[in-house]
């Protein structure tokens, strides 16, 4: 299947889900596309063992190793998700919650989004990237306010205030790359260019321009201290799609930031701006940290955890090297799917408990108890336990950190990453094995939505058992383009 096919079929599915009146139907038709799209990214992937790189469509759409990943995330979580929201909508509307005319909604801006999504992770050209990017806040904006809720509302209006703002310094960090360079060609607007031609841009407005980029699209990606959005965001989105915006939009944000940093890298005497990675990890890793121990929300806990897995993300870019660099796009990868299975526990819990208040949540084990091992696998998986890939990703940025001489780097991360462990211990023990007579004859509903969980979970197995092996593979040929060989 062709990416000229996949994008014809996508609109066709975005325009059925405004003239079909029949949500079954458009529920399927969007798991089908959804599953499309994975069959589209394995065989792009399996070309790409062939190739570098491949380029499509005049070089409007480029695809390589680290892009690639991007990809594969987008299509496996988004297909979980809507699998997820196959339930959720059929439940939402039988409560009357919602009407068919808020579904049939609810539908085009999840294609929507993904379509964003992806147009984000495979363009060539960095004004449609930056184009695609803005339509996924628009479009996550409006399903953040999709309950019409007070707070839902109010989080969709925070959100699109400041990841605007945020997009609008990225913007004019982009227009700094491009007037950086003395061609006036359009191809200094593809990345290909960049790269090949990064001896033709100017230092000094290069320099500024990505800090603009990097402050701009980071506030995006959910970094400390631009990370207000955040909380508020993934608290009162709907589950699949809190799964969706921090399993895969967090990363797809920072994924454009690398794409800026790798032209950056390569050119003479901006070798430190790495320190943007790092400083800014660190203040993500400590805020998040404190914010998790005093959190009576389970949802926001997951949110401030988000904060604290791109700080992870972040501070390993920043210390770099083939080590650093790896462990962070292991842990992307596995934070992707771990943070997404979270959610959609936290998604079935709040459909029994009608509460997103930690201490009105009890006795898991008794009333929901398959979702409670799911919470307690995921808790392993978010909190780097071994024997998940999550411990070994972690393990690879503090090595090259006291590789590296960052002692006090080191320190910090550890001291952060214990701190979060301890946070998760307390709270969801509590939620799951504490007792309340309040709770204890509550109805069962513990087989809704189960699949979405267990696929998940298979997934996180096997990226667990072949990190060192068929992963590791693709991973270490993005680590080579993030490195710029």
């Amino acid at each position: 299947m062709t990416l000229s096919s996949c994008g014809i079929i996508f609109i066709v599915v975005l325009l059925l889900t405004i003239f079909l009146r029949n949500i079954k139907t458009i529920s399927i038709l969007t798991i089908l596309n959804m599953l499309m799209l994975i069959i589209v990214s394995l065989v792009l992937y399996i070309n790409l063992k062939a190739e570098n790189s491949l380029l499509y469509y005049n070089d409007l759409i480029y695809i390589d190793s680290l892009n690639i990943i991007q990809f594969i995330l987008i299509s496996t979580i988004s297909f979980i998700a809507s699998i997820y929201s196959h339930k959720y909508i059929k439940e939402e509307l039988e409560d009357s919650t919602i009407t068919i005319n808020f579904a049939k909604v609810y539908y085009f801006l999840f294609n929507l989004f993904v379509l964003s999504m992806i147009t984000v992770a495979i363009s060539n050209n960095i004004i449609l990237m930056w184009i695609s990017l803005e339509a996924t806040t628009l479009s996550t904006a409006l399903l953040i306010g999709f309950n019409r809720s007070k707070l839902s509302l109010e989080a969709a209006w925070k959100y699109i205030i400041i990841c605007s703002i945020g997009i609008v310094l990225g913007l004019i960090g982009i227009i700094l790359f491009i007037y950086a360079s003395t061609d006036s060609s359009q191809e200094v607007l593809n990345w290909t260019y960049l790269i090949k031609n990064y001896g033709i841009l100017n230092k000094d407005m290069i320099k500024f321009g990505f800090c603009f980029i990097f402050i701009g699209i980071a506030t995006k990606a959910g970094l400390a201290p631009m990370h207000t959005w955040l909380p508020d965001g993934h608290s009162e989105a709907p589950s699949p799609i809190s799964a969706m915006m921090s399993g895969v939009l967090l990363n797809l944000a920072l994924y454009v930031v690398l794409r800026f940093y790798i032209v950056v890298s390569l050119i003479p005497g901006l070798e430190k701006m790495n320190y943007l990675f790092i400083m800014f990890g660190l203040i993500s890793l400590v805020v998040s940290a404190f914010s998790i121990l005093k959190q009576n929300n389970y949802k926001r806990l997951l949110a401030f955890s988000s904060v604290e897995n791109m700080g992870i993300i972040t501070l390993g870019f920043g210390i770099g090297g083939p080590i650093a660099v790896y462990g962070s796009l292991l842990h992307s990868i596995i934070h992707a799917y771990g943070k997404s299975l979270l959610f959609l526990v936290s998604g079935n819990i709040l459909k029994v408990y009608k509460t997103k208040r930690i201490d009105r949540v009890n006795n898991l084990i008794k009333t929901m108890p398959i979702n409670a091992v799911f919470l307690i696998l995921g808790i392993l998986v978010i909190t780097g336990m071994p024997p998940f890939a999550s411990f070994f990703s972690e393990y690879n940025i503090l090595v090259a950190a006291i590789k590296n001489g960052n002692y006090l780097t080191s320190a910090l991360y550890c001291i952060c990453l214990l701190i979060v462990f301890g946070g998760f211990l307390k709270v969801f023990i509590n939620m799951i094995f504490n007792q309340d007579k309040e709770f204890s004859t509550r109805k069962k509903e513990d087989k809704e939505n189960i699949i979405p969980l267990i696929i998940l979970f298979i997934i996180i197995v096997v990226i667990s058992l072949l990190w060192t092996k068929e992963i590791a593979e693709a991973i270490n040929k993005a680590v080579l383009i993030i490195n710029g060989n």
